[in-house]
């Protein structure tokens, strides 16, 4: 009997090769998509997942209160350190965790290529963090305070082993460090990236208790709490503790972020370089869900549309003694043969696109499907659960389908024809949503990108580890080279802002630019009031410039602020410029108010900004990296495009549009695809009346009319569902961002207008065929 079932299955297959191909093309896409996005946001949803205590491991969170909302950064003073936090009650342990890369000298007299991701933390880091050691323990290991660990792959890089203990490793000139265990290379997934683990005692032994009121960029504070502890308790505690410890402190209040919460905390300033908004984890879980939704609905309107043709081959086996067990088991089978077929091919698209989506991310997901059995096996079983809700339909209507209907050839029952209207709105509402939210996302997006930033982003050269104390020298023989306009020394760009300063009699602080007198003319930022730093300032320290938020911030204007001070005593600062606003942040966040002092001399600041002539930039740049290469003692060569550093700010988003747009697209199609079939379902439902309309003289706008209205009114259904979703879900992603567009009300009606006219041309590509049909043909049976 089963090879019975096998045999008729692929008959249909190859007698219904128009249909079969777009059942089994729409699965596939659909498969493919729908697992990609899946293993996607598995990879997302498991960070910081691997360790044992997660539950009860919190990050230490600042929170300021502005005029610009709440302002959160995770990098912590120094001075936060295990025995601050040792009377509050409810803390099991405590770890800093400071994240830098480190140049380890492994191999004795060889040079190291590469830094290595290193943090440096207190001793009781291992009772709450998981490593996996491949050799030491937990228990051995943090015995000296040179004691080092480092990862599988570091060890195999630089031994060709991982039998390594007792290894000695150099540190500078005069420290070195002892392996005494090698764990396994943390997973992908971990936002804590590591290649050597080293004690904070050690390698940060002369800052000794530290100080409250310089906050390292890296350093992060991390406690494990005791089970059933209020959270909330031990934030007031904690903050209470910090705000009476430090003068630095006041109008600061200390949050507990929940570790799995890292990985989407776009809105806390720190060193995690892997980040995802929230709302992309839900926006790629909504698409999963109407791509699969899409292809199943697709598979079930095509098998009800061929049950038309069908009908008469079930009315025969009904007849001869097929039971209703039995025709439901042969549209079972003939489902699983389809499913499996697209399995296979989704299978081949995953593993050929995967490498695609890495590369897209940046990010290695560590995903093979073929070669992890476990995933392979949830893919089939998930496969054959597709398989029979697929089938289940066409099943129940095929076992309620009466003999005497079927050779008096009625078309489809009521409810059928409901069903496919249903499906129909639902495709053409995923159709008119996906691609509405992407007009708008990608609007967005060039909105960030393009806009004024407020300063010239373009044609400027970024050398870094410049020789500080022949700054001046090298300024001058940069300035002489053709296609250098101008040249500034200083250790920070606008978007990279480590540093703030504050008054006591000021109740918010600003962002700190410590810059020489040619950065305002080389970054092309404007001049408001006043005046910009002069090389003769002689009293540079006490002189400040602002900008126009800032001095909107202290109650003046961009004229009066000039020549008014801040601070007291020794501490009085003058204000002798304002200069306009920019944008040293992404605009997802409000300018902040900004102060500028003056690079004093003899000041460590080892970054030149070189802005190029764009015609012959090219050039100029070929002329001062000739320079650049030929500087002795150089430490590190390494220079950038500050544009590349800009766009950087945006990756993220830039990546998640582009996601967006690609599965937009395969949406679409998979839509495309379920539209042409349920169109020619229709047509097909209608055909007799087609002949008979033509018989009496209609004429073919009259048949476009008749066979299309239909679809009008699906497309005015769907439109009218989908415009307040659309409207709704953008206008909530676009309020993350402090600079927004607009809602683009005339490009979403503008998507819609090129959703009908896709919609169209499909249903009349059915239409128009169904006109050139000979009457004759349709209506012999008659």
């Amino acid at each position: 009997m089963l090879r019975n079932y096998i045999k008729v299955a692929f008959r249909n297959l190859r007698r219904n090769k128009l249909y079969a191909s777009l059942n089994i093309l729409g699965l596939s896409i659909g498969l493919g998509s729908f697992f990609i996005i899946y293993l996607f946001l598995q990879n997302e949803l498991a960070y910081d997942q691997f360790h044992e205590k997660k539950d009860r491991i919190y990050r230490v969170v600042k929170t300021t209160h502005s005029d610009f909302g709440v302002e959160k950064e995770a990098n912590m003073a120094y001075a936060f350190s295990p025995t601050f936090v040792e009377s509050i009650p409810g803390v099991e342990d405590f770890s800093r965790v400071y994240s830098r890369s480190i140049e380890f000298t492994f191999v004795e007299g060889k040079e190291n290529e590469f830094a290595e991701a290193t943090v440096s933390v207190d001793r009781n880091f291992l009772n709450f963090f998981s490593l996996d050691f491949i050799h030491g323990s937990s228990a051995t290991v943090f015995k000296e305070p040179n004691a080092m660990l480092i990862s599988e792959s570091t060890a195999l890089k630089y031994y060709g082993t991982t039998n390594v203990l007792g290894k000695t490793v150099g540190y500078y000139t005069t420290d070195n460090y002892i392996i005494e265990g090698v764990f396994r290379d943390l997973p992908q997934s971990s936002s804590i990236k590591v290649d050597a683990v080293v004690l904070n005692e050690r390698m940060y032994a002369y800052k000794g208790d530290g100080i409250w009121n310089v906050t390292l960029r890296g350093l992060g504070a991390y406690l494990l709490l005791n089970e059933n502890v209020e959270v909330k308790s031990v934030e007031d505690k904690l903050t209470k503790l910090y705000v009476e410890s430090n003068e630095w402190g006041l109008g600061k209040k200390l949050i507990l972020q929940p570790l799995s919460d890292i990985h989407y905390s776009l809105d806390v300033r720190d060193n995690i370089t892997e980040k995802t908004d929230r709302q992309y984890v839900s926006i790629f879980a909504f698409v999963a869900v109407f791509i699969l939704a899409c292809s199943v609905f697709n598979y079930i309107s095509l098998a009800v549309s061929q049950s038309i043709e069908r009908a008469k081959e079930i009315g025969v086996r009904k007849v001869t003694g097929a039971s209703k067990l039995q025709l439901g088991k042969q549209f079972i089978l003939e489902s699983l043969l389809h499913v499996f077929i697209s399995f296979v091919i989704a299978m081949i698209l995953v593993e050929l696109l995967i490498p695609q989506l890495e590369g897209l991310i940046e990010r290695d997901l560590g995903i093979s499907v073929l070669a992890q059995p476990i995933l392979l096996v949830k893919g089939i079983v998930f496969s054959l659960v597709i398989a029979i809700v697929c089938s289940l339909y066409p099943a129940y209507l095929s076992t309620r389908l009466k003999v005497v209907s079927v050779f008096k050839n009625s078309k489809g029952s009521f409810s059928s024809q409901r069903l496919i209207g249903i499906i129909g709105v639902f495709q053409i509402f995923v159709f008119v949503v996906l691609i509405c939210v992407s007009v708008t996302a990608n609007r967005q997006m060039r909105f960030m990108r393009n806009e004024n930033l407020g300063f010239d982003k373009d044609h400027q050269l970024v050398l870094e580890n410049m020789p500080w104390s022949t700054r001046e020298v090298h300024k001058s023989e940069l300035l002489k080279l053709p296609g250098v306009l101008s040249v500034s020394s200083g250790s920070q760009l606008p978007n990279d802002v480590t540093s703030s300063m504050g008054f006591p009699e000021l109740d918010f602080q600003f962002s700190l630019f410590e810059i020489d007198h040619d950065f305002i003319e080389t970054m092309g930022i404007t001049l408001l009031s006043g005046r910009d730093f002069v090389f003769e300032d002689t009293d540079s320290a006490k002189l400040v410039m602002i900008n126009a938020t800032a001095a909107k911030n202290l109650g003046y204007d961009e004229v009066t602020a000039v020549g008014k001070t801040m601070g007291s005593g020794s501490s009085t600062h003058t204000i002798i410029g304002v200069v306009s606003d920019f944008h040293f942040a992404s605009k997802k966040q409000l300018i902040e108010p900004v102060i500028f002092k003056q690079v004093i001399q003899g000041s460590p600041s080892n970054q030149f900004l070189v802005k190029l002539d764009g015609v012959n930039w090219a050039a100029a740049t070929k002329n001062v990296l000739k320079y650049y290469e030929e500087i002795p003692n150089l430490y590190k060569y390494s220079y950038f495009f500050f544009e590349d550093s800009i766009d950087a700010q945006y990756k993220q988003e830039n990546v998640m549009i582009t996601m967006l747009n690609t599965f937009t697209v395969i949406a679409a199609l998979v839509a495309f695809i379920g539209l042409f079939g349920i169109a020619g379902y229709s047509v097909k439902r209608r055909l007799k009346e087609m002949g008979i309309r033509k018989v009496l003289g209609a004429g073919f706008m009259s048949i476009q009319k008749t066979l299309n209205v239909s679809s009008v009114w699906k497309l005015l259904i769907a439109v009218v569902i989908a415009v307040p979703v659309v409207v709704y879900w953008m206008d909530n992603w676009l309020s993350s961002f402090a600079y927004r567009i607009e809602m683009p009300v005339f490009l979403i009606f503008g998507a819609i207008a090129v959703a009908s006219v896709v919609i169209f041309i499909t249903v009349s590509i059915h239409s128009i065929k169904a006109y050139l049909i000979n009457p004759v043909e349709i209506l012999k049976d008659e």
